[in-house]
């Protein structure tokens, strides 16, 4: 009994777990460049020690999909770029210790702040083929060329400034996700000079509305049926204590 009561509590905490992953998948559904994660249901015994298998437990881990591209859809505006392919841009990521990750990111709603720094929708800062903050004279217009390339028009004068870093993402499946989009790896990824982005473009969500409901709506019938079993096992627990009790008598 002590078993099946601990199996239907852990499926319990893996369906709320499933549940909070696929609402955040639905909340992020407009959201440039998102990319959601899978639940990939896991059951697994704890031994501990040479008594043998003592219990059962289920597992909801989640899985990011970073290879699965969203539509793009051509807004026309000058910032915002599409990265082709496997390229991915290169953003300022959360801070370890007092210093700034890198970070990479399929959002590319990008803008110059009032201060000249490029970054993206989300407000990370925009690196450049140096692992550096690109930044934009003041009073220029930026331009970016399809392999990335940088420039600053002022008037009729066009300056070079440089060259966004975009990486090769087809390894992102080892990367872990930090949340907002944005992946992190040990170790920044190399600049790759073959890298291409399309402008006037922007790359959306890989989440299906419909199939997201669809995923909610059995996650949330699977947490009742073992909401249903925590209520059997405590009601045959309750049968087995009153026929010992009676039979002592």
């Amino acid at each position: 009994m002590d078993r099946l009561i601990y199996t239907a509590l852990t499926g319990l905490a893996a369906r709320d777990r499933a549940q909070i992953i696929t609402a955040n998948n639905l909340a992020n559904a407009g959201t440039t460049g998102f990319r959601r994660e899978l639940v990939a249901a896991e059951g697994r015994y704890l031994s501990p020690g040479a008594a043998g298998v003592s219990r059962a437990q289920a597992g909801a881990p989640s899985v990011a999909t970073p290879r699965d591209a969203g539509e793009v859809a051509a807004t026309g505006r000058p910032l915002d770029i599409a990265m082709i392919g496997s390229a991915w841009l290169a953003v300022q990521g959360p801070m370890v210790g007092d210093t700034p990750s890198e970070a990479y990111t399929r959002r590319g709603d990008l803008d110059v702040t009032a201060a000249g720094v490029l970054q993206n929708g989300d407000g990370r800062l925009v690196l450049g083929e140096g692992g550096t903050p690109v930044t934009v004279p003041a009073g220029a217009t930026l331009e970016i060329a399809p392999d990335g390339g940088l420039s600053a028009r002022s008037g009729d004068v066009v300056t070079p400034i440089g060259r966004l870093k975009l990486v090769d993402g087809s390894s992102l499946g080892g990367l872990d996700k930090a949340g907002d989009g944005l992946f992190v790896s040990r170790e920044p990824l190399a600049f790759d000079p073959s890298a291409r982005l399309a402008t006037g473009t922007l790359e959306g969500a890989n989440v299906k509305t419909a199939g997201a409901l669809a995923e909610l709506v059995a996650e949330q019938r699977g947490f009742e049926v073992n909401a249903r079993l925590l209520g059997i096992a405590k009601d045959i627990d309750e049968r087995s204590a009153r026929l010992i009790s009676a039979g002592s008598n």
